[in-house]
């Protein structure tokens, strides 16, 4: 141990007891603090050695040996079947203009909105811009009055093929 560390602890030792006594003793008032002594400079510590390299870690793969592995899920989920066979993703993916039916035309400040019906009954509002049909192939282009057109392009992509534009009327009540 250096000479100045055990100078200090035996210090700090009779500090600790002289406070103790001090505080223990009977009616007298406790002495005023004794002024804070100016810090010592600390010892100048030795360098700490630098670490030890980590060795490299080895590659672990997990041998079956006919067993399950344990990080695969018991329930796998069912795989897509084959292409042309899937069903539509959404219900507005299953649209087709030539079975919609238009029930009516809502207008507002902000646009119009276009009702339309499916042959099953299940309605649709409709504003401009909307998708629908087959990979959303089908836009609501404007909104009349009494009208409603839709631009459809058709399922082959090519530069050649121009989109048709579908018309529905709103059928006036006799």
């Amino acid at each position: 141990m250096h000479p100045r560390s055990k100078k200090a602890s035996l210090s700090a030792i009779g500090l600790i007891l002289a406070l103790g006594v001090g505080g223990c003793s009977g009616g007298e008032t406790p002495s005023a603090p004794s002024p804070p002594r100016p810090a010592q400079p600390a010892a100048a510590k030795p360098a700490a050695p630098a670490p030890a390299p980590t060795p490299a870690r080895a590659e672990y793969a997990y041998q079956t040996k006919d067993r399950r592995d344990p990080f695969r899920p018991l329930i796998l989920p069912k795989k897509a079947e084959a292409k042309g066979t899937t069903k539509p993703k959404s219900e507005r993916e299953a649209l087709q203009v030539n079975e919609l039916k238009l029930a009516g035309i809502v207008w507002e400040r902000s646009g119009a909105y276009a009702l339309v019906e499916t042959p099953t009954g299940k309605g649709y509002v409709l504003r401009v811009n909307d998708r629908f049909g087959e990979d959303f192939g089908v836009r609501v282009a404007k909104i009349t009055p009494d009208t409603v057109t839709f631009e459809v392009k058709p399922g082959t992509p090519g530069p050649q093929v121009q989109a048709r534009l579908v018309e529905l009327r709103l059928k006036k009540e006799e």
